[in-house]
């Protein structure tokens, strides 16, 4: 089976880092056990399940054997193949490759506002300065007013350019952001998904 050709670019990893990173998990293998199988670091396989993909890391993860994807994370053959084949639409010009991109976000836009404005409420409420909260939830001020403004993306090729802030970056720190405005446990969640939109610091 063939490798993954170089003009594969990051929605495919999209694509094939969530299924793989998902059987991983299920398999209870690591990402080391993994990138040691497919001959790459650890750190562009992670990549690969991130879905974010520099060019240094995309011609890495070219050289990957697809069956090689399939024997380690015990899928039947072909699957890491039909896979990518999934996500390529080709165009009208011959030798190109056209991808259709989704966002994967876990929450719409509205509910990042939603927590953006109540996080600034509560920031505001306990004289909090950005700096501060950004110390707490181990992040930095500009991460922070991306919160409080609700510039939140699932992925990076869908958020303005020099504008990412990760969803899945952020959804790890929704308990220090708790702490840190002294929320109950689990209400910035209750907050994302609409059923508390008012939480009291």
């Amino acid at each position: 089976m063939p490798a993954i050709v170089t003009s594969f670019a990051h929605p495919t990893w999209a694509i094939l880092g969530d299924r793989a990173q998902a059987r991983r998990a299920a398999l209870g293998y690591s990402q080391a056990k993994v990138a040691r199988h497919l001959g790459i670091s650890v750190r562009d396989y992670a990549a690969m399940e991130s879905g974010f993909v520099p060019p240094h890391v995309n011609e890495s993860l070219s050289k990957i054997k697809l069956s090689d994807l399939d024997d380690i994370l015990e899928w039947e053959k072909g699957t890491a193949l039909e896979t990518v084949v999934a996500v390529i639409q080709p165009t009208t010009s011959p030798g190109t490759i056209a991808f259709t991109p989704g966002d994967r976000s876990t929450y719409s836009p509205a509910a990042w506002a939603r927590l953006g404005t109540a996080v600034q409420k509560a920031r505001l409420a306990l004289k909090m300065s950005k700096p501060v909260l950004a110390y707490a939830i181990q992040s930095t001020g500009k991460s922070v007013l991306r919160i409080e403004e609700g510039r939140i993306h699932g992925d990076p090729r869908t958020a303005p350019a020099g504008d990412y802030n990760s969803e899945k970056y952020l959804l790890k720190r929704l308990s220090l952001l708790e702490m840190a405005l002294e929320w109950d446990a689990g209400q910035a969640r209750q907050i994302l998904d609409g059923t508390n939109v008012t939480p009291t610091p």
